[in-house]
């Protein structure tokens, strides 16, 4: 009778702290928007800001963060002035220096201890969107820290990548779109550095605007939009499937969802290759077999280089044509580029569309594919890329078929990886 105590006491034990570590989060918590999804995708945190006049104001008025802007638009000003067109002074004026995202860090997990506003910011708004969920655990002065840490460390990648041509983490698929050393493009810099500093009216003088407009300004210069290209899916391409996940009894079925990894081609004919059309049967074998109502089918546009179409759109169409999939059991992940955020991105919409978190779900691909998310190196690649694990990978049922559980941390926003955050 004691060992039955004890187990029933640590379960509760495990039950509390799985609570306390996602009662943050509120899947129906309206998110914070701003003029750009882009922007929404990648910098929450900027929108979150924005959103609220008050705390606008209250930053805004900070002497030490509003010393910061202005030095940042007389940088800018300055380096528009150079005749000779200099393209690194001009994005490095852009860029958030180690002092500034320091100080700046100081300055906010400061003031928020004091500021009733900016606590609210966490607290009403940060915590419960998820959008940051990786750091949950955080103090509320070390979370919004982090939180502005990692924004100001993206929109210095950024700039590099898609202002001076540098390579970024996925350079062969992810790239600047412009050879850097065509004339047109270096004029299209500063003509947009110009008009952003000159001619249109900035929204804010928060101390992040200068370097967030312009950083958007390139991600739109090289047409990569692909964070934001289907939002929101949940009156789009999702909408069907959301509206009858509530009809569904997922304690029928031995497991949530089937999820059919992609397999990019890497020419601009062919929009599905024979191993994605593989892994497309070996879904629907799983699916007719009714181990799950759903079936999510991931991939963006990924290869070729800026590919024309979305893999996951590919993949529904050859799912209802050929297979006769009802389309209301079916949802897309269009964003998704490697096999870490094929996961990571699955995972999320089964949190946020409230698909039983509690239960497994399939993840099907080709044998090979397979393979390689059931072994050790593909869990330390997600925890070198994404910084966490975004669903623990469990039974291999065959094959082509794993089990795996999603993890609430796969909503962490990761605006390092700008076209799939």
């Amino acid at each position: 009778m004691k060992k039955l105590y004890l187990v029933v006491f640590f379960i509760g034990l495990i039950n509390i702290i799985t609570a306390q570590n996602t009662t943050n989060f509120n899947p129906n918590f309206k998110a914070s928007v701003s003029y750009s999804k882009v922007q929404d995708q990648n910098f929450y945190l900027f929108s979150a800001i924005q959103s609220d006049p008050e705390l606008v104001s209250i930053l805004e008025s900070n002497e030490e963060l509003n010393t910061i802007f202005n030095n940042k638009k007389e940088s800018v000003s300055v380096n528009l002035k150079n005749e000779k067109l200099e393209i690194i002074p001009l994005i490095n004026a852009y860029k958030f220096s180690e002092t500034e995202i320091t100080n700046i860090s100081s300055i906010l997990s400061k003031e928020v201890k004091s500021n009733k506003v900016l606590k609210e910011l966490i607290t009403k708004n940060l915590r419960p969107s998820g959008k940051y969920e990786n750091f949950k655990s955080l103090k509320n002065p070390e979370y919004i820290s982090a939180a502005w840490e990692l924004c100001a460390k993206a929109i210095n990648q950024s700039l590099s990548v898609y202002g001076l041509g540098e390579k970024g983490r996925y350079h062969t698929i992810d790239s600047i779109s412009y050879n850097i050393k065509e004339k047109n493009y270096k004029g299209a810099l500063f003509m947009w550095s110009d008009m952003l500093t000159h001619k249109k009216e900035s929204l804010t003088n928060l101390f992040f605007q200068p370097s967030l407009d312009y950083t958007l300004a390139l991600l739109y210069m090289n047409h990569r939009d692909e964070s934001a290209r289907y939002e929101p899916l949940t009156t789009g391409e999702n909408k069907k499937t959301i509206a009858a996940i509530t009809q569904i009894n997922f304690d029928d079925f031995p497991y949530s969802t089937i999820l059919i990894l992609g397999n990019g081609p890497e020419n601009n004919k062919d929009v599905l290759t024979a191993l994605g059309k593989l892994n497309l049967q070996l879904g629907v074998i799983e699916y007719q077999k009714k181990n799950a109502p759903i079936i999510i089918v991931s991939g963006g546009h990924a290869h070729p280089f800026r590919a024309p179409f979305a893999e996951a759109i590919e993949m529904k169409k050859e799912l209802i044509n050929r297979y006769h999939i009802p389309e209301n059991r079916i949802l897309i992940d269009p964003y998704a580029r490697h096999t870490t955020t094929n996961l990571r991105n699955a995972s999320r919409l089964i949190i946020n569309n409230e698909i039983p978190l509690e239960k497994l779900g399939l993840v099907v691909t080709n044998n090979g594919h397979s393979k390689y998310v059931g072994e050790d190196s593909f869990i330390k690649r997600c925890k070198e890329e994404l910084g966490y694990i975004p669903a623990f990978i469990l039974k291999r049922i065959n094959s082509t078929t794993l089990e795996y559980q999603p993890k609430i941390e796969s909503l962490h926003q990761n605006p390092l990886d700008p076209l799939d955050p």
